[in-house]
């Protein structure tokens, strides 16, 4: 007894301690750059040499990315996941089910370099909305495929031997039956994934984003400017003058991934307690 206490209160000192080095950290990235935040910030292309002005273009761009990737990945995602749930007992889902894995591990600048060089050199897209959006889904696809996986295995068994003990079909039951039941668990897998893809860089660095621009794209074949490369150009090329808008960027996205996060977690601890109550 005196032992259990012991650990649970070593446990609950380590918690406590990742728990305020995380706050801490939000709260420094946060409040370092909210106190720049105005309509001008948010409206206004960057103006000399990004020294002033406002991010919209990059905001703009990580919105573009963000909406055509999720256009690109979410239906083969899900299509993908309830392959390897109910047709997946064989050698080609096995093979698959493994891909993903290994995909999921892998560092995302080597998916940057694999964009270079298949779409935007490749298929000669260069650097544009397209191929940094391709690049993304590509990486995305593993996360939304592996978490819709187990999303629609949880679902209980009766549920699929009712509907087929009704005469139903087996894509009837999958599509009519399971996956409704399922539908939080994806959209959590779904919201999770979008907060990978705002805040990635490495990929889009290499097909898709441009440093420094003064219009807004005109087709998806023309790059963009984004959040996270702002942050790593006026961080890595520009003087103490320019690292406001560093921060106050930076607070933006940290707020805006932290809403998205909030918002599938909300939704997990909904299903729980539904779950629970089942």
């Amino acid at each position: 007894m005196k032992k259990d206490l012991i650990i649970s209160i070593i446990f609950r000192v380590i918690s406590y301690f990742v728990f305020s080095v995380i706050l801490s950290l939000f709260t420094v990235i946060i409040f370092s750059g909210i106190k720049n935040f105005s309509l001008d910030f948010f409206f206004q292309f960057p103006k000399d040499m990004m020294t002033a002005g406002g991010i919209f273009p990059a905001i703009l761009g990580s919105f573009l990315l963000l909406i055509l990737t999720l256009i690109i990945s979410i239906p083969i995602g899900i299509l993908t996941g309830i392959f390897l749930s109910e047709y997946g007992n064989n050698i080609l889902g096995s093979f698959l089910d493994i891909s993903i894995t290994s995909l999921s591990g892998v560092p995302s600048i080597v998916f940057g370099l694999f964009g270079l060089s298949f779409f935007s050199i490749g298929l000669n897209l260069k650097t544009s909305i397209i191929s940094g959006s391709l690049t993304l889904a590509v990486m995305t696809l593993p996360i939304i495929a592996s978490t819709v996986k187990e999303a629609i295995s949880s679902v209980p068994n009766f549920l699929r031997e009712s509907s087929m003990a009704l005469g139903a079909k087996k894509t009837e039951t999958i599509f009519k039956v399971i996956v409704p039941a399922a539908k939080t668990r994806i959209t959590t897998s779904v919201l999770i994934g979008s907060g990978k893809i705002i805040g990635e860089t490495a990929p889009i660095l290499l097909t898709g984003a441009v440093f420094y621009s003064t219009r807004l794209p005109h087709s998806l074949k023309e790059p963009v400017m984004t959040l996270t490369t702002h942050i790593y150009n006026i961080s890595m090329a520009y003087g103490e003058n320019a690292q406001w808008m560093a921060k106050s960027t930076a607070s933006f996205l940290m707020l805006f991934i932290l809403l998205i996060y909030g918002i599938a977690f909300n939704l997990r601890r909904k299903m729980n307690g539904k779950h629970n109550n089942f």
